[in-house]
């Protein structure tokens, strides 16, 4: 029996009015995946002044969206665009730096794409 996994991991700190965030994909996301963590991400973020957000997201593990889930991103990446400082990108797949490239021109703050997580935590923590 084949168990296919989908989802994503999060871990979530704040240290004074700074929030970190590091989304690990896991399969291919469903519009239920977002309806879960969405929540919790705007709660995290609400009050805080813009651009105080920064995130990782580690695409190693991702296998794609269903229709709907890439909606949910797109709509989701809009709603925090804003409030993003920096935006690490952990990946091996050429899209991957690509998509990188493309959320780099959605949001106020800079998005960088890495092959390494621990190199992405440095530079999202580098004042």
């Amino acid at each position: 029996m084949h168990i296919h996994t989908h989802g994503i991991r999060i871990d979530l700190s704040r240290i004074g009015e700074k929030v970190f965030v590091e989304f690990v994909l896991l399969g291919k996301l469903t519009h239920e995946d977002y309806e879960t963590f969405v929540p919790m991400i705007e709660h995290a973020v609400k009050g805080l002044p813009p651009r105080s957000l920064n995130i990782l997201i580690d695409m190693r593990r991702f296998e794609g969206w269903t229709p709907k889930a890439a909606w949910d991103d797109f709509k989701f990446g809009l709603e925090l665009r804003d409030d993003i400082e920096k935006m690490a990108v952990v990946g091996d797949k050429t899209w991957e730096a690509l998509f990188t490239g493309m959320a780099g021109w959605m949001i106020s703050g800079q998005a960088k794409f890495f092959e390494s997580v621990e190199e992405a935590r440095r530079w999202l923590t580098n004042p």
